[in-house]
């Protein structure tokens, strides 16, 4: 593997806002779903972070039991520098776990970023409904493979693998930004089903409806591409996280397990699209994919 030529370990705090409801969907099982957007700003004493001077943007979801008592979090972060530079982070928390932060895309000095750190802790209490939570990450650049996603997935790595449609519809824009340097970034949302292959599947995106949310990434009249959080509910009321990247004209998007609930707790994978089933005339997609995943109970 080619050396990261820059690299780079962080602390520093989120100055972020209250959650703003989107949507909130209550299962027969008795769990809410509550979708929300977050702003705010990334403080970090790092002249060299990827998170120097940046805007925060986060779209995620939380998950409360029955007596409304919040266990699971699941969020895209989407940060943007004073050049316009972006990255993408997936922020995951468990019931009496860590927040966790991934990083895992960027755009111009950030293209080929990658790396963990976790959020704990806050600088100071507020008496306004703002949050300071403190925050530490490892990163590092990788400026030779940049956003080339194509390499193969390690199938011995995981134990279960299935093939699958999602039948979905449009992106219905929320919010577009316009940026200085003449990037678009227009937030929307889209839902659908996921139908398995196999219809005996044990998988977590089959008879699954979804709700995926996330940043189409645009340069005038050219989509570069799009960073999804995707949000698969099983029959069971079960619920995993995906994070999705495709760079347009760049090989197929690729799929990364963020965490699940239920019978889906501790689930790790990755996957791959595999084209289009066929052409629609409405405004729906057919989009077949890939996945492999195993389940980890101890993470």
């Amino acid at each position: 593997m080619p050396k990261p030529s820059d690299e780079g370990t962080d602390a520093g705090y989120t100055f972020i806002g209250p959650a703003v409801q989107k949507r909130t969907k209550t299962l027969q099982n008795g769990i809410t779903l509550a979708a929300y957007h977050k702003t705010g700003v990334i403080v970090s004493e790092n002249p060299h972070s990827p998170w120097r001077h940046a805007t925060l943007f986060v779209q995620g979801t939380t998950v409360s039991d029955r007596v409304g008592r919040v266990t699971h979090d699941a969020a895209l972060c989407e940060s943007t520098d004073a050049d316009g530079d972006l990255t993408w982070s997936v922020l995951w928390r468990a019931a009496g776990g860590l927040s966790t932060l991934q990083l895992i895309v960027g755009t111009g000095k950030w293209e080929g970023i990658s790396g963990q750190g976790e959020m704990s802790g806050i600088v100071r209490s507020r008496a306004d409904d703002y949050v300071m939570p403190k925050w530490v990450i490892n990163w590092q650049v990788n400026r030779e493979t940049g956003q080339d996603l194509s390499a193969p997935i390690e199938a011995g790595k995981y134990t279960d693998h299935d093939r699958g449609l999602s039948f979905h519809g449009p992106h219905i824009p929320e919010l577009t930004r316009e940026l200085a340097n003449g990037i678009t970034l227009i937030v929307s949302n889209q839902s659908g089903v996921l139908i398995s292959e196999n219809p005996e599947a044990k998988s977590p995106r089959n008879y699954a409806t979804n709700f995926d949310r996330g940043t189409t990434i645009k340069v005038g009249d050219r989509t570069l591409g799009d960073i999804m959080l995707l949000e698969d509910t099983d029959p069971d009321g079960d619920v995993v996280w995906l994070v999705h990247i495709w760079w347009y004209g760049k090989g197929p998007g690729t799929y990364q397990f963020i965490g699940g609930t239920g019978k889906w707790d501790g689930i790790t994978g990755e996957g791959r699209t595999l084209g289009m089933l066929r052409p629609r005339t409405d405004d729906h997609y057919m989009l077949r994919s890939e996945m492999h995943w195993k389940i980890d109970r101890e993470k």
